[in-house]
């Protein structure tokens, strides 16, 4: 079935046209060269394309349907690490980023999709001091894959240093240590405005004597507005199956989780802001902890404390804002609400919930600083950030 629509007169006169083929794909924008000649011209690319983004999200949340409803609670999750900041802007902008525009493939551990921009031999590294001995690195790499689309390696590894092994009766029998890893493969390809991505990665954990491993996937896809600083983007991350659990059950949840941002920045203001939802599978993640702000009615039972609708929506969503100083110098900032809320203590939440950063960038080297605050008594973590292209050097 095809459907034509005359757009002014004379000899070029323009058109807009839907092809319609059941199941195939929609065409739009047709500029006409002449009455009867009609041809593609921007190129709104098939249906296909975009039902096989659809299936790559469905099979992911598919694969965590099991316990995705359920709440988590600390000791009951595999592989928490997977959640912690892949870089040090992911950090400043609040923890979590589906979006992103460009230089942004070094951020494709985010969001598969956005390695579509990462140029063969970029290298990406960061390091964070995490809570006592604990160290976290990551490292992004461009694979030189002649090949349609870009392909790229990444890994996240989380070292908790050395620890003392003891005895039921506290006798110092040695030390032991304890890290998590995940090594991944990721392939991303561009098709006009839109981006999709996929990473496949080994994930794996060990404390002393005892392991963990599971193969894990995660699906993006991204669309950039073709004349606008505009990116929006959604994926779901850490799709899979735990293949080994540190006992002999298998029961327990992984981090999936399914995102979804947008990044916009005005024509004439020096701002980037970027909003990211996460946990979009379950509607209710608020902890509402039992011990704090219990009330009693008159016969002395427990009042649950009530959680409102825009606290629940509150609890999803990251706000994050950054200031284009110049062309290579950035300051950002972003508010995660959940982070605050769970971080608070009763005598207040001081700066939970806040982070900062800086990226500041001279020729084949960006350098990016953040700071975040998880708890006030546990203080602040940093993270850095260096990214070098390799093939501009070289």
């Amino acid at each position: 079935m095809a459907l034509f629509t005359r757009i002014g007169s004379g000899k070029k006169a323009g058109c807009v046209g839907f092809d319609v083929y059941f199941g195939a794909e929609i065409r739009a924008d047709w500029v006409a060269e002449t009455q009867s000649d009609c041809r593609y011209k921007h190129g709104i690319r098939p249906l296909t394309r975009l039902t096989f983004f659809g299936v790559f999200l469905w099979l992911g949340t598919m694969l965590a349907r099991p316990t995705a409803h359920a709440q988590s609670f600390g000791g009951q999750r595999v592989f928490p690490f997977l959640n912690l900041p892949t870089h040090a802007r992911v950090a400043a902008l609040g923890g979590q980023v589906a979006s992103a525009t460009e230089p942004d493939g070094v951020y494709f551990q985010n969001n598969p999709a956005l390695a579509d921009s990462l140029a063969p031999h970029e290298l990406g590294l960061s390091f964070m001091p995490y809570l006592a001995a604990a160290r976290y690195y990551t490292l992004q790499y461009g694979l030189p894959v002649r090949s349609k689309g870009r392909w790229a390696a990444g890994l996240q590894y989380l070292s908790y240093g050395q620890m003392n092994l003891t005895d039921p009766q506290g006798n110092t029998l040695g030390t032991f240590s304890a890290n998590d890893y995940a090594l991944g493969l990721t392939h991303a390809r561009t098709e006009g405005a839109f981006s999709l991505g996929a990473t496949v990665k080994a994930v794996g954990s060990a404390i002393e004597t005892y392991s963990a491993f599971g193969l894990m996937a995660d699906f993006g896809g991204v669309w950039r507005h073709p004349k606008q600083a505009l990116t929006v983007g959604i994926t779901a991350k850490n799709a899979g199956v735990l293949l080994r659990n540190y006992g002999p059950s298998r029961e327990a949840e992984l981090p999936f989780d399914l995102q979804a941002g947008v990044t916009f920045k005005p024509r004439y203001a020096p701002v980037r802001v970027t909003l990211t939802a996460y946990q979009l599978h379950r509607f209710d993640i608020v902890y509402n902890d039992p011990a704090l702000n219990v009330t009693f009615d008159l016969n002395g039972n427990a009042i649950p404390r009530r959680v409102g609708l825009a606290n629940r929506l509150a609890h999803h969503l990251i706000v994050g804002t950054e200031l284009l100083i110049s062309r290579n110098v950035n300051v950002m900032v972003a508010y995660n609400h959940r982070q605050r809320q769970e971080g608070r203590l009763l005598n207040g939440a001081g700066l939970s919930g806040l982070s900062f950063g800086a990226s500041v960038q001279a020729r084949a080297f960006q350098l990016t600083y953040a700071r975040f605050v998880y708890t006030p008594t546990a203080g602040g973590n940093s993270q850095l950030s260096l990214r070098i292209d390799l093939a501009r050097l070289l």
